[in-house]
């Protein structure tokens, strides 16, 4: 007995547009495998870049062992820091509000930030006490005590700051003001001589070479920006015997160093 086998089905010939599919996906597949060629190119893979397969500057590049934040910090009666919530600023988000802020003190509006915030906290602190054990409440019971508003930028290593010292090394307050009143615009720096100016001579950063001393050579991966430190800052005489607040003019130059 024989049994008739249905005719196969012959696929269509390739089309124009099939092509160009096959096309796309071969060039997809090249630029994902393209890290790989990293790896035969006679150097050692590892002293560039130690995450797998990954050379994007992201990953790849070195960093500096500190970094500069304009933000708000609040101080108590006693001289607490308290960093009041950002929304007092706007309803954005943090980052939508952190970039607002960054910009405007970098156009020397610093005393509209503390104003604003000023005015938030004094309004919040008006109404009753908050009651709970939820975020938001233990949050504005800490913010009760806050008296003064600065508008600063802050000096961080992060080696000293992840070892539990939240301290910045050194910020320029550029407006202040108390809650309820009026802001002022201000030029004074402040140290904390218990940490060294040139970063920690110890921990990850400093031993990978990236902290006091610059990695590499102004032209194959650092600016020279990355040289700057506050020295460039010209200090003026001390008129106070606190020498943790000093009135200072900025440079030019760190200025643009500044993130």
């Amino acid at each position: 007995m024989t049994t008739d086998l249905p005719y196969p089905h012959l696929s269509p010939a390739a089309t124009e547009r099939d092509l160009w599919a096959l096309t796309a996906g071969v060039a997809l597949a090249a630029v994902l495998l393209s890290p790989v060629r990293h790896y035969f190119n006679g150097k050692d893979k590892n002293e560039q870049d130690s995450f797998p397969l990954s050379t994007y500057p992201m990953f790849s590049d070195d960093r500096k062992d500190r970094t500069r934040i304009p933000h708000v910090a609040g101080f108590t009666a006693d001289g607490r820091r308290v960093i009041p919530h950002y929304s007092h600023f706007g309803a954005g988000g943090l980052n939508q509000v952190r970039k607002q802020i960054t910009r405007m003190v970098r156009q020397g509006r610093g005393v509209e930030v503390a104003q604003r915030y000023a005015d938030a906290l004094a309004d919040q602190q008006r109404r009753p006490a908050a009651t709970g054990q939820g975020v938001g409440a233990v949050r504005r019971r800490k913010e009760a005590d806050i008296v003064r508003v600065e508008v600063v930028r802050s000096r961080y290593f992060f080696d000293t700051y992840y070892a539990g010292n939240t301290t910045p090394q050194m910020e320029t307050v550029h407006a202040r003001a108390e809650v309820g009143g009026t802001a002022v615009a201000v030029s004074e720096t402040r140290h904390d001589e218990a940490q060294d100016p040139q970063g920690p001579p110890t921990g990850p950063m400093a031993r990978s070479e990236l902290g006091n001393l610059p990695p590499r050579p102004v032209g194959t991966g650092n600016t020279p920006g990355d040289y700057l430190t506050e020295n460039t800052v010209q200090s003026a005489t001390e008129s106070a015997p606190d020498s943790a607040t000093e009135s200072v003019t900025e440079s030019a130059t760190e200025q643009e160093a500044v993130r």
